[in-house]
């Protein structure tokens, strides 16, 4: 694995994260009113995980929320209702263990 992911994590993290939680909350939330809720919860919760430098593995948890909770046709309200999904899909454990790791630090 190449170190280009985590220095561009580290550097430009915070944009693509941010892009990012749009792109999902558009894909998995249920209406414009929990899409808007999303996209704030993810943003928010990114701040943290950018400052740990942990913006990488934020987006590989979003991408795989995207691609296999939601994916199958579910709408949350809200990012909890994202890992609750995952977790009764069993999808999506690996990435979440490694951004856990990660931002608890």
């Amino acid at each position: 694995m190449s170190t280009g992911c985590k220095d561009k994590a580290k550097t430009g993290g915070a944009a693509d994260l941010d892009a990012r939680c749009e792109q999902m909350a558009k894909a998995c939330g249920d209406n414009d009113k929990h899409i808007e809720k999303l996209i704030e919860e993810c943003k928010d919760t990114a701040k943290k995980q950018v400052e740990k430098g942990c913006a990488d593995k934020a987006i590989a948890v979003y991408d795989c929320y995207q691609k296999e909770a939601c994916g199958k046709g579910d709408r949350v309200w809200a990012l909890e209702d994202l890992r609750v999904l995952a977790d009764r899909q069993k999808q999506c454990v690996a990435e979440r263990d490694a951004l856990g790791q990660c931002v608890g630090k």
